[in-house]
Parts: C-alpha cells; sequence; structure tokens
C-alpha cells in the first residue's frame, strides 16, 4: 500500500501478539511441572508428551505456511486462519491450563498439540499478514515494533497475575493457571476480532500457485534468506543457550536466586521501554545494522557479568545488566520479522510470486529449533564438565558454568552480530524492490 497506515489502526493490529504470548510462555517455563505436581501425569510422561507435541509443531508450520499462501476467498487468505487458530487456541489454553487432578499424559498430550496447531494457524498467517500490509520500509518497523510492544506488554501481564493479592501466595497453583485461561479466553477473541474487522488485508499480490516442494526450492536459491538464516540462527542459539543458564549463574553462581523473579521482571520493562527507542535507531541506520548493534551489545552485558561479586553484592550490578540487557535484546524482538518481510519482496519480485507464509514459517521454525538447541547445547556442555545443578562443584566445574553461560552466548552474539552487516536488503534496495512489485500488480 502506498497510502499510510494509521497509527491507531497499527495498534489495532498488533493487539493479538499480547494474549498470544500469554497463551505461550507457561509452555516450556511452567506447565512442565505444573503437570508433574497438580495432575497424575509421570515425569517421564511428561517429557516424552513434550518431545512429541515439539515433533508436532515443527511438522504442521511449513504445512500451514504453504497452505495459507494458496488460500482463496471472500474474507482474504490470512484472516480467516487467524480467526480459526485463534478458536482452537482458547479450547487449547483451557484444556491445558485447568486440568483435572486425575489427568494424564493423553490429556497433555491432546491439549498441547491442539495449543501449537492453533498458534501455527494464527502465527504464521498473521506475520505474513503483517508484511502485506505496507511494504514501505519505515512503516514495516513501525509494525514489527508495535507487535514486539504488545508482546512485551503480554509477558509483563502474565508476569503479574501470580502477585495479584486475591492468592494467598505467588505460587503458581490450578487457582492461578485457571485465573490465567480466564484472561487469555477473553482477550484472545477480542483482540482478533478487532484486528481482523479494523484491519485490511494487505495488498493483492501475485497468487501463489506453485507446489511445496517449489516452495521450499525457493528458499534454497534466495542468498538474502540464506545470509538472515545463519545470522538468525548464530543469535537465536545464543540466545537459547543464555536463557537456558541464566537461573544456574544467578542462583547457584551468585547465590540470589530469591531475586530472580525481580531481575526477569526489570529485564522485560527494559525491553518495552527499549522498542521504541530501537524503532528510531532502524529507521535511522537500518535494520540490519540495528540488528548488529543489538547483538554486539549483547556481547558487552554478556562480558560484564564476569566482574559481578557473589552474594548480596551481586543483586545491584545484576539489577543494572539485567536492565542493560533487556534493552540491548529489544531490537531482536523487531527487525528480524521485517527483514522476512523485506526477503519475501526480493522472493516475490524474482519470481512473481508471494510466499510470506512459507517464508515466515520457515522462521518461526527456526526460531523453535533456535531455542531448543541452544538450551541443549548448553546444559550438554555442562555435562560434559560434570557441574551439578543440586551439589557440590569443584573448581573446574564451578570455571565451566561460566565459560557455558558467558562464552558460548558471546561467541555466537558476536558471529551473529558480524553477519547481520552482510545483510544484502538496504532500505535503499528495499524500496526499489517495493516500487517494481507495485508496479507489476498495478499491470495484473
Amino acid at each position: 500500500m502506498t497510502q499510510r497506515i494509521p497509527s491507531s489502526r497499527i495498534a489495532l493490529f498488533a493487539l493479538p501478539a499480547l494474549p498470544v504470548v500469554m497463551a505461550h510462555i507457561p509452555v516450556g517455563a511452567i506447565i512442565p511441572s505444573f503437570y508433574a505436581k497438580h495432575t497424575a501425569a509421570s515425569m517421564a510422561a511428561i517429557g516424552s508428551v513434550f518431545l512429541v507435541s515439539r515433533i508436532f509443531d515443527a511438522m504442521i508450520d511449513p504445512v500451514i505456511g504453504h497452505m495459507s499462501d494458496r488460500t482463496r476467498g471472500p474474507f482474504g487468505r490470512r484472516k480467516p486462519w487467524v480467526v480459526a487458530g485463534a478458536a482452537v487456541m482458547v479450547l487449547a489454553v483451557w484444556a491445558l491450563f485447568t486440568p483435572a487432578p486425575d489427568a494424564g499424559a493423553g490429556w497433555l498430550m491432546a491439549a498441547s498439540m491442539a495449543l501449537f496447531l492453533g498458534w501455527g494457524m494464527l502465527e504464521i498467517p498473521y506475520r505474513a499478514w503483517s508484511v502485506e500490509l505496507s511494504r514501505d520500509y519505515a512503516e514495516r518497523t513501525k509494525i514489527s515494533t508495535a507487535i514486539a510492544v504488545m508482546g512485551a506488554l503480554g509477558t509483563l501481564l502474565f508476569m503479574a497475575i501470580p502477585l495479584l493479592p486475591i492468592f494467598a501466595s505467588s505460587e503458581i497453583g490450578p487457582p492461578t493457571m485457571a485465573l490465567m485461561a480466564m484472561v487469555i479466553a477473553v482477550l484472545l477473541p477480542a483482540c482478533v476480532v478487532l484486528a481482523v474487522w479494523r484491519v485490511p488485508e494487505g495488498d493483492a499480490l501475485p497468487e501463489e500457485r506453485s507446489t511445496g516442494l517449489e516452495a521450499i526450492r525457493s528458499l534454497a536459491r534466495n542468498r538474502p534468506l540464506l545470509i538472515f538464516v545463519v545470522t538468525f540462527i548464530f543469535g537465536g542459539l545464543g540466545t537459547g543457550a543464555f536463557t537456558a543458564v541464566f537461573y544456574l549463574f544467578v542462583d547457584n553462581h551468585l547465590g540470589i536466586g530469591d531475586r530472580f523473579a525481580m531481575l526477569y521482571v526489570a529485564s522485560a520493562a527494559a525491553n518495552l521501554a527499549g522498542m521504541p527507542l530501537w524503532h528510531r535507531v532502524m529507521q535511522r541506520i537500518g535494520r540490519h545494522r540495528a540488528l548488529a548493534l543489538s547483538w554486539g551489545s549483547l556481547v558487552f552485558v554478556q562480558l560484564a557479568m564476569l566482574a559481578v561479586p557473589k552474594g548480596e553484592a551481586a543483586f545491584v550490578p545484576m539489577i543494572g545488566l539485567a536492565i542493560a540487557f533487556g534493552f540491548a535484546e529489544a531490537a531482536t524482538k523487531v527487525a528480524p520479522y521485517a527483514m522476512v518481510g523485506d526477503i519475501v519482496d526480493y522472493e516475490t519480485w524474482r519470481s512473481g510470486v508471494d510466499r510470506s507464509g512459507s517464508y515466515f514459517s520457515f522462521m518461526i521454525l527456526i526460531a523453535k529449533l533456535n531455542f531448543a538447541i541452544g538450551g541443549g547445547a548448553a546444559f550438554l556442555l555442562l555435562g560434559l564438565i560434570g557441574y551439578s545443578a543440586t551439589g557440590v562443584n569443584n573448581g573446574f566445574a564451578a570455571s565451566g558454568l561460566i565459560a557455558v553461560f558467558v562464552g558460548l552466548p558471546v561467541l555466537l552474539w558476536a558471529a551473529a552480530a558480524v553477519m547481520a552487516t552482510r545483510f544484502p536488503i538496504t532500505r535503499k534496495r528495499q524500496e526499489i524492490l517495493r516500487r517494481r512489485i507495485e508496479s507489476r500488480t498495478r499491470a495484473i
């Protein structure tokens, strides 16, 4: 679209990100231990269920992306998927968050797979819709920023629910999970209805009539995508490793595990506050350079953690570093999605076919793998050096924790920062692509 989108409409479009984030934070961080404590499912069964459901999740994403690209109808090709995905998510969240005490692995399997299915049906077409709303470089950054801001607000709202005075403690038990489910069940349909009702479909683009195999081949032939993928993998693996080991560093090494929630809230608040500022930086120096600056900044924040003393004296410097980390990381939640939009533009110009859904499904799949593999690699390294999360560690094992927590993310983020500077679609080149696509669209 050449016409500017009002800020109020962009805000409405971004609304669904708030309840979607609220629904997915507990899946990895809370649901496994919650089911182990409050249902009849065994630890082994829970582990097996999440392994199978994650494999299912990875398999369905490319299918949803390709089918979304091929969907045609009176309501467009993205909106029906978003509405259907929201409906599936609401039912799945209620089932997953409010199990009966005698619920077993079968209930957990069905509910978690339904949630992953609904999330894919909503998230992938929604992200494709976001880049089709506007092909303007600056406006696309603004849309990605708005989505990230809503996601950050969803994180803060999720963390605030257990702290409400209606609960006897901040422990996340069945009453807390039930309230979370009710909040999501109300917010998600309301936010999706507002977005679908008030925000139009994107540009009328060339239709996707290729096969799934041709869509896969297009991924391999797209040079900007390949550069982005390498960049995104390095950065994502670093963040996955950091996230997996952060609590061990705070609790076992520094000895301030009881302050972990405060550090997390401080980082999340800084993340939210930093997004509008990073938006300005992206407008000035370009998305790929801002992303490189963001990952480069994380390198220095991580290295600074080496100087934090142990014990109570660690809290004040760690609060400062948590704020710095949250601020520096904010760009990594905005720039990549807008950059994939630029990559889609390149593919649309090159092949004459729009594959937004397929490309975003590929990106989301990589993001999921990054988190799992980065965290898994970090724990594997800790296991190889003999580190124990519950026992006493000798000097070698204790030093190994620092090496894994600091060294592994630093190396990966540094590599990501270097690769980000090599991304070829600058603002000027994207504007050229946009004009050529618009000329082709008018000729159809």
